[in-house]
């Protein structure tokens, strides 16, 4: 007889949100934080144009005066923001997650826990003759857990160790039900703030709970499929890698999320082929930015000749301090006496140089240098379009200083000049504004990537740019 796990409410948080707003105040913060914070301040503003910005912001801030809707004060500010020309510098509206006839509603979220250990969830396996198919031992690199039924067709994922400190082992991560043969599931968010329903199945090893993936470690399932491939198969961002021919055709739809470990793996994998293959495609287009060093995994591979990378400064304000600060304070408080001091004297260099532009290198450039340049490949097209932005134009401007690459299609879509972007709240919960806070110094050298965005080498016509781009290494 099937013994049912007992399970037990804990907490529960709440969110809370409105829609009526001031936007008169919320008006006048906005402009003081991106005048206060902003990277393209002092190029954006001059004399030239100071009682042009003054006119326009006065005008601006009339009109907000008369807003009391939170979206419509979104837009209002959005339109302001835009004498600047900085698609980096933008106004992030999220809509209230509940509202009914503009009135607050509390939402409850209950976190769960069977307060079993990993013993007792062994053990619970040992003595189940006739498992249900999704039941099992699960990991991933943030959690391993165990999907026990605990009622009929209703399973629970109790978490046997995590990586992430809001959750601890013995609470419940997601919650399944099956009706008929199908799974349903909820899945609680990292930070216990709100849940999401989502569709579920087992596909031999993977549990598939749509936005994340565990591949199961007990019971032993025969088939087994890699669940980094199966991972990149479902994520439309994920980079991918084709070969047809002689050709290795590489697509790069951003460089965020998951894409420095599914890069790696790839690289990795092909290595032997990669290494045989004369010619290549890297396709930025629609690449809408992230972190450029996940293209420069590739670099071992593009090289011809020592790159000139340009620095970048920071608008060194307290505030922003701060906010580059959160990025590091994980691993300086977990860090040594050794690292912690050398991180205090880097700190410390930076707060000297408040109300200042500061560029942490000390010079303009920087040289990347290797110390041998591969046979193969032999000729890369590097595809952009008006959608590569931020840091797909970052790699492209280093990258085609190789004699390998040749850029090929359209101009890109000019978002470099500025980055570094942080958010900074309002006083009120659904309007932000996103800001970069540093400036490449290219900029002195009277180079710019956001008045026309990156030129290609060779511009394509509208269809087929792939076969385009073979016919034209080839040649």
């Amino acid at each position: 007889m099937r013994k049912y796990i007992i399970i037990s409410l804990l907490i529960f948080t709440k969110t809370f949100f409105a829609q009526s707003c001031k936007c008169d105040s919320i008006f006048l913060q906005s402009k003081q934080i991106v005048e206060d914070n902003y990277a393209g301040w002092f190029d954006k503003i001059t004399s030239k144009n100071l009682d042009e910005y003054n006119t326009w912001t006065r005008k601006h801030h009339l009109a907000a005066k008369e807003i009391t809707n939170d979206s419509v004060c979104a837009k209002q500010l959005q339109n302001w923001i835009s004498f600047f020309k900085d698609k980096h510098l933008r106004i992030k509206y999220s809509k209230p997650k509940s509202a009914i006839n503009s009135k607050t509603e509390s939402k409850k979220i209950e976190i769960l826990s069977t307060g079993l250990t990993e013993n007792q969830l062994t053990d619970y396996f040992k003595k189940t003759k006739n498992p249900d198919p999704i039941e099992g031992i699960y990991e991933n690199s943030n959690y391993k857990l165990a999907v026990t039924q605990v009622q009929p067709n209703l399973f629970y994922a109790t978490i046997i160790k995590t990586q992430n400190e809001n959750w601890k082992a013995g609470e419940v991560k997601l919650t399944i039900k099956k009706i008929n043969k199908k799974y349903t599931g909820t899945f609680y968010e990292g930070d216990k703030s709100d849940v999401s329903e989502h569709q579920v199945q087992i596909v031999d090893n993977i549990l598939d709970f749509d936005i994340v993936f565990f591949e199961k470690i007990f019971p032993i399932v025969k088939t087994k499929r890699d669940i980094t491939e199966y991972e990149m198969s479902k994520d439309k961002y994920a980079p991918s890698l084709n070969f047809k021919e002689d050709v290795a055709i590489w697509k790069f739809p951003s460089f965020e999320n998951n894409a420095n470990e599914q890069t790696e793996y790839l690289l990795k994998k092909y290595k032997d082929k990669l290494e045989s293959t004369p010619f290549w495609i890297l396709d930025l287009s629609n690449n809408s930015g992230g972190d450029y060093s996940i293209g420069l995994q590739l670099l071992d591979y593009i090289y011809t000749k020592p790159i000139l990378n340009y620095n970048a400064e920071m608008r060194m304000t307290q505030s922003n301090f701060e906010k580059w600060y959160q990025f590091i304070a994980d691993y300086y408080n977990n860090a040594d006496d050794k690292t912690k001091k050398a991180l205090d004297e880097r700190m410390n260099k930076m707060k000297a140089h408040y109300g200042k532009l500061y560029n942490e290198s000390g010079t303009p450039t920087d040289t990347l240098k290797l110390d041998k340049v591969k046979v193969n490949p032999k000729k890369i097209a590097l595809l952009i379009n008006k959608n590569t932005v931020s840091s797909g134009e970052l790699f492209t401007t280093l990258a085609r200083q190789s004699d390998k690459v040749i850029v090929m299609g359209t101009n890109s879509g000019g978002m470099m000049d500025y980055g570094n972007v942080v958010t900074y709240k309002t006083s009120f919960p659904t309007i932000k504004i996103q800001l970069p806070i540093n400036r490449q110094l290219w900029l002195d050298d009277n180079f710019s990537v956001d008045k026309e965005g990156l030129k290609p080498d060779v511009y394509l016509k509208e269809n087929n740019w792939i076969e385009q781009a073979i016919k034209l290494i080839k040649e």
